[in-house]
């Protein structure tokens, strides 16, 4: 049986990463900054995303929109 230890798989970004940021356009880094935003709303915990006031179903619809429904 095979086992991957993910402690080995490094966060520096790779040759052909750093090419293709030459080429980046405005939505590229803006759809970026909202898929991290999402995985931040994503990792809160239900009281504290109830604090901002976003219901965990809504956390998208919050990142993309700026508002909440």
């Amino acid at each position: 049986m095979a086992y991957f230890d993910p402690s080995f798989v490094s966060d520096r970004p790779t040759l052909r990463k750093r090419f293709a940021r030459l080429f980046d356009t405005p939505f590229d880094r803006r759809s970026r900054r909202m898929a991290a935003r999402i995985k931040t709303l994503r990792a809160l915990s239900d009281a504290e995303l109830a604090k901002l006031g976003i219901g965990r179903d809504d956390i998208v619809v919050h990142v993309f929109t700026g508002t909440i429904r």
